[in-house]
């Protein structure tokens, strides 16, 4: 559907958000789920009602993080450090090989790749875990912690969908974080659950199509309901995609050499993400969102797959309340589409 991206690009802290949703469209309501701001309530946790408020514009999100925020708990009203806690960046290590040599190497590897059969990805499964700046428990915004997202969503061959997501232990780079976030009322400090689904995907709409096998083709279609292009929007866009996606190797092949077609990319070298993998990292800086932002891709070389996607601010954080560097969002594929 044309409007998917705009949806999804809530979870970025920074960027102004589409607020828009057909009633056809039930899989935008997904998107808001992995990528906006949550807002759970324990007690609304089991009637919960999808709609316009998942999704947060970069204005509301930065005159609320600006400077101390104020939240209302059973301790009282106590306030969040002045800077938001922000998760360790990843140990990069800067590879001697250009990234168009790197992702050509992967692109040829993985192509040769078995393809699997049609009935073989009749259903698909994605489990992410995640974490963003604008990450809401409870109602409140949480700045004092890093409280990771873990979301489990089961697609059926029609584009219906039905999905699963909880929070998982928040996460400090010190025991003074820990110390400021159990001042703050320690939100987040009970996990909280939520399922909803989906109805089946518009067919009509060529973002619900089987993606293209040729560079060119699959670059067209990561453009698909993005007002703008460039290396940033292309870096989003893989991380929007695989969401929801699972690739044949001849479309994570393609999607690969897509990249090559990103200017100002460059190779990290291999990289350990979030849940241990190592791959190849790949970064590009644009102001896509709107602040000087690096993104970057992490692959298994092997199979092709994402392992990961961040954002890290490199500049001005304009309003937002963290001391830059910091990364302010990032996604981990820990299953895509198959067991």
């Amino acid at each position: 559907m044309r409007d998917l991206e705009e949806n999804f690009r809530a979870l970025d802290p920074v960027m102004r958000t589409a607020d828009t949703v057909s009633a056809p469209e039930r899989e935008a309501d997904l998107a808001r789920i992995l990528r906006s701001p949550r807002q759970v309530s324990r007690a609304a946790a089991s009637s919960r009602v999808l709609s316009r408020r998942w999704a947060l514009t970069s204005v509301a999100v930065a005159v609320a993080a600006a400077g101390a925020l104020v939240m209302t708990n059973v301790l009282g009203t106590t306030a969040q450090p002045a800077y938001a806690v922000t998760p360790a960046p990843l140990a990069y290590d800067r590879g001697a090989e250009s990234a168009t040599d790197v992702l050509e190497k992967i692109a040829s590897r993985v192509e040769k790749l078995r393809e699997q059969s049609s009935d073989a990805r009749s259903d698909e499964h994605f489990i992410q875990e995640s974490w963003s700046l604008a990450t809401r428990v409870d109602g409140q915004q949480v700045t004092s912690a890093v409280i990771p997202e873990h979301r489990e969503t089961w697609k059926q061959p029609d584009g219906s969908m039905k999905w699963t997501v909880r929070t998982e232990k928040p996460g400090f780079q010190s025991s003074e974080q820990r110390k400021a976030w159990e001042e703050a009322g320690a939100v987040g400090e009970e996990p909280e659950t939520w399922s909803d689904s989906s109805g089946p995907a518009d067919p009509a709409d060529p973002v619900n199509q089987e993606p293209p096998t040729d560079p060119e083709g699959m670059a067209s279609w990561l453009r698909l309901g993005h007002e703008t292009s460039g290396a940033g929007q292309l870096f989003s866009s893989v991380s929007e995609r695989n969401l929801t996606h699972s690739f044949t190797p001849g479309q994570r092949a393609a999607l690969l050499r897509a990249l090559k077609q990103a200017p100002g990319i460059e190779y990290r070298g291999e990289v350990k993400d979030r849940a241990g993998r190592a791959g190849a990292a790949f970064s590009v800086n644009s102001e896509y969102g709107g602040l000087p932002t690096r993104y970057s891709l992490v692959f298994d070389e092997a199979s092709g797959d994402l392992l990961s996607y961040e954002e890290e601010l490199t500049g001005s954080a304009g309003k937002l309340n963290v001391r830059t560097p910091a990364v302010i969002a990032y996604v981990t594929y820990l299953v895509h589409g198959q067991e």
